[in-house]
C-alpha cells in the first residue's frame, strides 16, 4: 500500500510540473513565492485548511476554495467538485 501511495504522490508532482512548465503558469510555493516546480508537499500544505462536511447525505465545503487551491487543482487537471461530488461504483 505504501508503494501505491508513493506512486500517486510522484504522479501528482509530475502532472503539476508538466502543466506549469508547458504553459509557463507558476504556482504559489514557499513564502508566497511563485514556482514552476511545485512539489506534492507544497500542494498538500495548501489544502490543509479544507474541510468537507456531510449534511443530509450531501457533501459540502465549510469554506470556498481560494485562488491558490484552484490553481493547484487546475495544474493537476482536477475539477473543484472533486471534494463534493461522490461517484458510486456499480
Amino acid at each position: 500500500m505504501l508503494i501505491v501511495a508513493l506512486l500517486l504522490w510522484r504522479l501528482m508532482e509530475r502532472s503539476m510540473r508538466k502543466k506549469t512548465s508547458e504553459e509557463k503558469i507558476p504556482l504559489q510555493g514557499w513564502n508566497n513565492g511563485n514556482t514552476l516546480k511545485a512539489t506534492s508537499f507544497m500542494m498538500v500544505s495548501k489544502f490543509s485548511p479544507v474541510f468537507v462536511g456531510v449534511r443530509d447525505g450531501q457533501r459540502f465545503l465549510f469554506s470556498s476554495l481560494n485562488q491558490v487551491q484552484l490553481d493547484y487543482l487546475s495544474a493537476l487537471g482536477v475539477h473543484p467538485d472533486v471534494f463534493t461530488r461522490c461517484i458510486r461504483a456499480g
